[in-house]
């Protein structure tokens, strides 16, 4: 129930993006993508972590986090933007199952996943709707404040971001919009030498967008 509800959130707010291609819009004078460029999205996510140890445990980690990301760059041609990207994101009180058995863990649990990468935004004009990629190296944190305030970082490893969303010029080179993102990190963690803990995730996200362009 859960992920069809989400499906249906992300297939509304897609549709609300998209209904915007009408082929009327006009671009006021200027307003263009060029040059120097920066965009910052914040939002809920839904992620869903797993985490195993063959023969020992496999866990999975769902809930509703907040994530927030950060594209620099430039416009190597108009509409054409090329970028770093930084991912960052946290769950707070997941929902932890194993096999048939699930439970809430405290809220004074944390998982944070960040990625650092590079990527490309094209814009498709004038209805001012993008597409993103980003690939990048990423891996998870675990806080646990009821445990002494422990921290523990896994190792890095292969991390992705697909988004898309529309935006509306503010100003002359500003402009805000909303966009739907998809997002996976996944390694081979070794807290023990010789054991190997298997992560993986998928992060469906909604975001709000603000840009200088």
């Amino acid at each position: 129930m859960k992920k069809n509800s989400l499906l249906l959130i992300l297939l509304i707010v897609s549709t609300f993006i998209f209904a915007q291609t009408d082929g009327v819009t006009k671009i006021p004078e200027g307003r263009t993508h060029t040059g120097f460029y920066l965009s910052m999205g914040a939002g809920p996510h839904f992620p869903s972590i797993s985490s195993e140890i063959k023969g020992v445990y496999d866990y999975t980690f769902t809930g509703t986090g907040a994530v927030f990301d950060i594209k620099i760059g430039g416009a190597v041609k108009e509409n054409l933007i090329l970028h770093a990207t930084l991912i960052s994101s946290s769950l707070s009180g997941p929902k932890v199952t194993s096999g048939s058995n699930s439970q809430n863990a405290s809220n004074n649990l944390s998982i944070g996943e960040a990625m650092l990468g590079g990527g490309l935004t094209y814009y498709i004009m004038p209805q001012n709707i993008f597409f993103s990629g980003s690939v990048g190296f990423g891996g998870y944190s675990l806080i646990d404040n009821d445990n002494n305030n422990t921290s523990v970082a896994t190792d890095r490893g292969f991390a992705m971001q697909l988004k898309a969303g529309k935006e509306w010029w503010v100003s002359k080179r500003w402009g805000l919009g909303i966009a739907v993102t998809y997002g996976k990190t996944k390694l081979t963690n070794t807290p023990g030498g010789s054991v190997e803990e298997l992560m993986d995730s998928n992060n469906f996200g909604i975001l709000f967008n603000a840009t200088l362009n």
